[in-house]
């Protein structure tokens, strides 16, 4: 408890006592980001030291936190990033311990330098006047910070405070870490975020949720795959060409029935079609009060509310996690269907076995791409469990052709689903695909359109771009970083950089206390499950990036997320040991 409240006053100070909170006031003309870049002696100005805030007409107050202000030397600040006029009218920078930097008056403002892109500006009483003659109006500003007394009574009284809320929390909250049981409180608590999300964010509000909203309503009143030059579903192809009601996932047949059932309650089409992400979610949420090892399985889908937000909006990734849930339960729980299926039960267990588990797999397999690596997971933890466990220390063999049995099922279920495309569609069925994507895409997307006049994120690699300017100059590692623990909306809402920094370095330290722990004392399958899960992440993490470089530069930390059950197996088979 002693460490958990130093940890707690250790970061408290970091992030709130040793950096600069700046308030300021600002009207622009139309949205826009503001920027403070910062740097020390000759440095470079760089998009990595970097604090911006999205300014709007209707609002002006806003504020954004930046460095010890002991390690600056200079500021360059980005009014606004268009062509035009801004004010400025206020810009505090307070932190403890130094005297506060005021620009408030005339006389304050006069003390910025413009430096670029600034065609006229003008220091009166409602502030700086700015009229840019481009789309990057800066200004510098030279540091020279002077040291105040540190209120060291009052940090001593603010550190006892949070000392004091840790050890009431853990006490209050003691008995439900017990078998995890804080996970189900957590999780309701998150639906209920979900549920107004969805119920208050406007349509299409979200990445490409308007082609899973056109791909969902086909569905509501079919049953099989369309034609794929069908005048009807031209609705459902995105600026890419592409439909997602040709690449073979099953989620809009289940979310298209799904809002017509919903629709019967007299609710909003566009809330009908988010109501399938929330009852999966409801779902998880139910398995994880009835089971202990479903709340392990959980427990990364708290580390971010990326995760959660998936669920909010009608999208197919919220489906490929709930049934990659499903499947980590089944290989973590001793007692779950799959165990009890490959040990041969009964007979009931037997048939109920190879078809429920069969027909998740298959849908399992339908999964977008990037799920691959958890199926080969999935499999090497089920094998390894056969194979060097005692949990099948009779039954080896029979599981093992238990396995295949269920593993043939799956493969029928997503033949089928192939077959019905094929049925559809015929042999030329890539062919007729390709052929509306090079009809339907606009220019910039467009296959047949040339290099030069494509978008400049396609095929980075046949422009030139090598990979170490995908990773610094464009920042990919960065980016999915940031799009894994918190951008919203079409990449408008962000955090601030303290927030990142307290997710990157908390993360790193989770990671580190629980892969050490699972390599030196999970033993040779604890730790064998745990390097195999951490290889099958960079791998993916490698093929992102390639298809970054080489394809279409993709930045979206949701593309990872297979790897959050992964994790979710690994700390259920090692869970003794932590």
């Amino acid at each position: 408890m002693v460490l958990v409240c130093f940890l707690a006053c250790s970061l408290y100070y970091y992030f709130f006592v040793n950096k600069i909170y700046v308030e300021i006031e600002l009207s622009v003309a139309q949205r826009c980001d503001f920027k403070i870049y910062w740097a020390k002696g000759d440095q470079l100005y760089a998009e990595e030291n970097m604090s911006v805030v999205i300014a709007n007409p209707e609002r002006k107050k806003y504020t954004m936190f930046l460095p010890n202000i002991a390690k600056l030397s200079r500021l360059r600040i980005d009014t606004h990033n268009y062509q035009g006029e801004a004010t400025l009218h206020k810009l505090v920078m307070r932190q403890e311990g130094w005297a506060p930097v005021n620009f408030t008056s005339p006389e304050q403002f006069k003390v910025l330098t413009p430096l670029f892109q600034v065609e006229e500006w003008d220091a009166g009483n409602d502030g700086l006047w700015v009229k840019s003659s481009g789309n990057d109006p800066t200004f510098e500003l030279l540091l020279s910070p002077q040291r105040e007394a540190l209120d060291i009574l009052w940090l001593a009284v603010r550190f006892i405070g949070i000392a004091a809320l840790v050890v009431v929390v853990m006490y209050g909250a003691g008995p439900l870490a017990r078998n995890l049981r804080f996970v189900p409180v957590l999780l309701f608590g998150i639906w209920l975020l979900v549920i107004v999300m969805a119920g208050i964010s406007k349509e299409n509000g979200h990445p490409d949720e308007y082609v899973h909203l056109s791909a969902t309503t086909y569905y509501e009143d079919h049953w099989l795959p369309p034609v794929i030059e069908d005048p009807a579903i031209r609705d459902t192809y995105s600026v890419y060409g592409v439909s997602r009601l040709n690449n073979g996932e099953v989620y809009y047949l289940f979310s298209g029935k799904f809002t017509k059932f919903a629709k019967a309650f007299k609710i909003p089409d566009y809330f009908a079609k988010r109501t399938f992400n929330i009852f999966l979610f409801g779902l998880i949420l139910l398995y994880t009060i009835r089971n202990r090892y479903a709340r392990m399985a959980a427990l990364p889908f708290l580390v971010s509310a990326q995760i959660w937000y998936l669920f909010s909006y009608c999208c197919s990734d919220a489906f490929a996690l709930f049934f990659a849930f499903l499947a980590a339960c089944q290989v973590i729980d001793p007692e779950s269907l799959l165990h009890r299926y490959l040990k041969g039960e009964s007979w009931r267990t037997k048939v109920a076995g190879a078809v429920v588990l069969g027909v998740m797999l298959g849908i399992i397999f339908l999964l977008k791409k990037n799920y691959y690596p958890f199926i080969a997971f999935f499999y090497l933890c089920v094998l390894v469990k056969i194979l060097f466990t005692n949990q099948f220390y009779w039954e080896k063999k029979e599981a093992f052709f238990r396995l295949v049995l269920v593993m043939l099922i799956a493969l029928g279920i997503f033949g089928a689903r192939l077959g019905a495309d094929y049925g559809i569609n015929g042999l030329d069925l890539n062919d007729k695909i390709f052929a509306m994507q090079k009809e339907l895409a606009i220019p910039w997307f467009n296959p047949d359109t040339d290099l030069s006049q494509k978008h400049p994120s396609i095929h980075r690699k046949l422009r030139g771009v090598t990979v170490q300017e995908i990773i610094h100059n464009d920042r990919w590692f960065e980016r999915v970083f940031r799009t894994s623990f918190g951008v919203y909306g079409y990449f408008t809402i962000s955090g601030t950089d303290g927030y990142y920094n307290l997710v990157r370095w908390s993360g790193v330290a989770l990671l580190a206390f629980l892969f050490g722990s699972f390599l030196l004392r999970g033993g040779l399958v604890g730790g064998g499950l745990a390097t195999a899960a951490l290889g099958l992440a960079v791998a993916l993490i490698g093929v992102a990036l390639h298809h970054a470089w080489t394809v279409d530069f993709q930045a979206q930390g949701r593309y990872l997320f297979p790897v959050l059950p992964m994790m979710g197996i690994v700390y259920g088979i090692n869970h003794e040991v932590v």
